[in-house]
């Protein structure tokens, strides 16, 4: 055991040796040493050969990352097995959209195991059923070498783990709980919007679904969830899905956050231009996949993903300047998808180092985005519930004297009325018009007319019992509808109304402008078919009262 650990801690890096014996938590890209095949395809023997010429690089990160469209490269590290006896122990590579992977075991100077695997592979050829390559192999006693060869033009990304088998499943039990509440909580995002958009027939919740159900595909894409539970026998798709995948993902966000930040309506030279970029860029990947270039198409699509959290951020930036509340929830979460994505895309694309974080940065980022975006729409149904509310009190309220106006007073009525007839209640109406208005407004202004409304208004609400509907009937005229109310008792209200009409008083211009109103009242009979023959006959009652000389209450 000393004799390894002396060689890791001291030896030249080609000479490393992982220890089979110790525990490795983390990837072991400093053990190794790699080669690039630069002039065409190299056998196993040849790679041997080279690496005793000492061709191959030492590597000098724990992940060795090559880059998207690299050449073929092989790998190779050295494991030592200080025991008397075999250990058995689990070799993952930890990237699941690789190509083509080549492995070789060897001992004493011969071949113990050989292995080809990939996702040019149906993913039930793979010696160990898991998303990653992963291979089980018994290492003898003494030192056993290791060479890999992998070929794809994706992101050449290779953390390569040496662990016993328990603490390999239990790390891999360990990233199945996170990507599990991952999945769950995004897909419980997106069925809530999906019944959110069947109810209401909002578009942006049916584009909000739209844009986590991509990020869910990609997800599972690039992770390889998809080719192992999804499509294991679809090689083809499995190697065009991240292109195709990422560049769905980055449309759908922008196609929700035009719509959600009424660009049309807006911004319309903003709207023109996404959509131009959208159509440019889709066409691109599409020639792509068309020709079969690979490579270029997750050129295109990576460097979709990269302006399309730049444009997403702009938008939001723009939107808040312009004062739309919403848009303040959705800046915090395109920064959020713009910072996570960066740096996946960056990490993975060998232009950061990466590791757990960066890696994982695109899914922490999304979680954040979606909590924040769903909040916006929150936000926005709140606002909408809002106006809605506003305009319906609108439709029902004068605005003048905040009272009901004709079209609430007959929608209260109705049921009052109905109560009346098939119960044979007592029913009151009184109907009253100002007196002289006309002169009002021609004497002293329509505002000072509009005052004198507004505060007869005031006086008879306060002259009203609870139960009394009130209502602007038109112009200078109000109505009151009194339930359980005879025309006696109509009457007496009517007169103690009109007594506190006549002591309503508006100054202007150091002239107290009084005033005076007439009343019509009228009690419900079996002939009044309808509550608007009994208006009718109340309105009879006011005109009596204007003929009678006016200020006076007028009743059958």
């Amino acid at each position: 055991m000393l004799l390894w650990i002396t060689l890791e801690g001291t030896a030249a890096p080609s000479s490393l040796i992982v220890s089979a014996n110790a525990p490795h938590a983390g990837p072991i890209g400093r053990y190794t040493d790699y080669l690039r095949e630069a002039h065409g395809r190299l056998t196993l023997d040849n790679a041997i050969a080279d690496h005793d010429r000492g061709k191959f690089t030492a590597g000098r990160s724990p992940v060795l990352n090559f880059g998207i469209g690299s050449e073929p490269a092989w790998i190779h590290f050295r494991v030592g097995n200080p025991t008397g006896r075999p250990l058995q122990r689990q070799l993952s590579i930890n990237t699941a959209w690789l190509d083509q992977v080549d492995i070789y075991f060897l001992h004493g100077g011969r071949t113990e195991a050989t292995y080809h695997v990939g996702d040019r592979k149906a993913f039930n050829l793979r010696p160990v059923e898991s998303r990653y390559f992963a291979f089980d192999h018994k290492f003898e006693p003494g030192v056993s070498d290791i060479f890999v060869r992998v070929e794809t033009p994706d992101p050449m990304v290779l953390p390569i783990y040496l662990m016993a088998p328990k603490h390999a499943h239990a790390a891999e039990r360990h990233r199945d709980y996170g990507y599990g509440f991952l999945y769950g909580f995004l897909f419980a995002l997106l069925a809530y919007n999906v019944m959110l958009y069947a109810g209401l027939r909002e578009p942006w919740y049916a584009l909000y679904s739209l844009y986590l159900g991509m990020f869910l595909l990609m997800n599972i894409s690039y992770t390889g969830h998809g080719f192992e539970w999804i499509w294991p026998n679809h090689t083809r798709w499995e190697q065009w899905s991240n292109p195709i995948l990422m560049q769905l993902y980055g449309t759908s966000g922008l196609m929700f956050a035009l719509r959600f930040l009424h660009t049309r309506t807006h911004f319309p030279r903003i709207h023109k231009s996404v959509i131009g970029y959208l159509a440019v860029s889709s066409s691109l990947l599409l020639l792509t996949v068309l020709s079969g270039r690979q490579q270029y198409a997750l050129f295109v699509s990576f460097a979709f993903v990269f302006i399309f959290t730049g444009v997403m951020l702009g938008m939001c930036v723009i939107a808040v300047k312009a004062g739309q509340g919403s848009a303040r929830y959705f800046l915090l979460a395109a920064v959020a998808a713009m910072v996570g994505a960066s740096l996946t895309a960056l990490s993975v694309s060998g232009l950061i180092p990466l590791n757990i974080w960066t890696y994982h940065a695109a899914e922490i980022g999304m979680l954040l985005d979606a909590t924040l975006l769903a909040l916006a729409l929150t936000y926005r149904f709140r606002v909408g519930q809002e106006e809605k509310l506003r305009a319906e009190q609108l439709a029902k309220v004068d605005p003048l004297t905040q009272l009901n106006n004709r079209r609430a007073f007959y929608a209260i009525s109705a049921p009052i009325w109905n109560i009346t007839i098939r119960h044979n209640r007592n029913l009151s109406v009184v109907l009253l018009d100002i007196d002289h208005f006309k002169r009002i407004n021609d004497a002293h202004g329509h505002a000072r007319g509009d005052e004198v409304l507004v505060a007869t208004a005031s006086a008879l609400t306060g002259a009203m019992r609870e139960q009394d509907v009130i209502a602007r009937w038109g112009g200078e005229e109000f109505i009151l509808l009194l339930p359980e109310t005879d025309v006696r008792e109509a009457t007496a209200l009517a007169e103690r109304m009109r007594k506190v009409v006549a002591n309503v008083t508006v100054r202007h211009e150091g002239v107290d402008i009084t005033v005076t109103a007439s009343f019509g009242v009228a009690q419900w009979e079996t002939r009044h078919r309808s509550l608007d023959t009994l208006i009718s006959t109340a309105d009879k009652h006011l005109y009596r009262s204007k003929d009678l000389g006016r200020n006076r209450v007028s009743y059958a």
